[in-house]
């Protein structure tokens, strides 16, 4: 029997063809697809540029960074030398020194005015220093001629007028000290006070009052005044008295 090669003709040969390339095509098709590791990891994504320039980086704090020295400032051991003078002055030694030394002499003085003027000492009164040294007193409850007795007396004595001067500049000097190089300050240092206005503010009359020893502790030899009390006292009378800062 004679086989036909040509049966067919172009028409089947291509469509043979075609048949054969389908079937490569899925061959290739369901074959697994490989990547070298190391080429994943190497692809770089492509950048994007927005517009002409690529966007900066969002800064997280863009203004310039100052930095100078001050004058008023100050080291460790500056501030402890300044606030060891000033606790000295204000709160262990100076101003609780000047009261104790103030109630002896108003003492004399009380008793003076008693015998001029019995029950006048009792009444509700102060005093204080103003800024020219001299003793001034205060009291609605007052005449005007008790009010000049007594100021006629308090400035009569010379070492208690001494004294409440020195009140006067040792509180001064202390609260500069606690205000520093910087002008602030706490404790006393945050009221003002000054020396127009201290007369207004303290009154040494009720300091001595509120931090009194009892007689029988002094008579055992205790000092006339509670140091802590009066610390205590003058605090609060700047507290009710003088403007906070």
């Amino acid at each position: 029997m004679k086989v036909n090669t040509h049966s067919g003709g172009p028409a089947v040969q291509l469509d043979l063809q075609s048949k054969a390339a389908s079937s490569g095509n899925l061959n290739d098709a369901k074959q697994p697809v490989s990547s070298s590791p190391d080429s994943a990891q190497n692809t770089l994504a492509k950048d994007v540029y927005h517009g002409a320039q690529a966007p900066s980086p969002a800064l997280v704090y863009d203004r310039p960074l100052a930095i100078t020295s001050s004058e008023n400032q100050e080291t460790p051991a500056q501030y402890s030398e300044r606030m060891d003078a000033a606790t000295g002055l204000l709160f262990a030694v100076s101003i609780p020194k000047i009261a104790e030394d103030m109630s002896a002499e108003f003492a004399k003085v009380t008793k003076e005015i008693e015998q001029l003027s019995p029950g006048l000492s009792d009444k509700d009164w102060g005093f204080s220093v103003n800024e020219d040294g001299a003793l001034v007193v205060s009291g609605d409850s007052l005449t005007d001629s008790e009010k000049q007795l007594l100021e006629e007396k308090l400035n009569e004595n010379e070492e208690l007028v001494a004294l409440a001067k020195t009140f006067l500049d040792t509180m001064m000097e202390g609260i500069e000290l606690l205000k520093g190089p910087n002008d602030s300050g706490d404790y006393w240092a945050k009221y003002d006070i000054n020396r127009s206005n201290f007369a207004d503010i303290i009154d040494f009359k009720a300091l001595m009052e509120e931090s009194s020893q009892s007689d029988a502790q002094v008579k055992l030899g205790d000092a006339r005044l509670n140091q802590f009390t009066l610390v205590d006292s003058i605090g609060g009378q700047l507290q009710r008295n003088a403007r906070q800062l």
